[in-house]
């Protein structure tokens, strides 16, 4: 089964220099799901995984999203060789 991760918060500012607690927050909240399903995960993880990030503007601010799919994962499941 494939995994997709997705976490959002928001930043009260369109400076992409004020956005760094708004992103620490959606990263943690993605580590957070991963733990929920089973898996034993740190933030060390995310090191080299490809995230999709999505900046949504709302109301004095922006909305990040991230989102994410484990190494591994995005991969269908092969049976006797063959993917199904």
């Amino acid at each position: 089964m494939i995994r997709k991760y997705t976490a959002s918060a928001e930043a009260s500012s369109r400076h992409p220099q004020d956005w760094g607690r708004a992103m620490a927050a959606a990263l943690t909240e993605l580590i957070e799901q991963r733990r929920d399903d089973g898996g034993d995960v740190s933030h060390e993880d995310l090191y080299g995984e490809d995230l999709n990030l999505v900046i949504g503007a709302i109301r004095g601010g922006v909305e990040i999203t991230l989102s994410w799919v484990p190494e591994g994962e995005d991969q269908a499941p092969e049976r006797d060789g063959f993917d199904i």
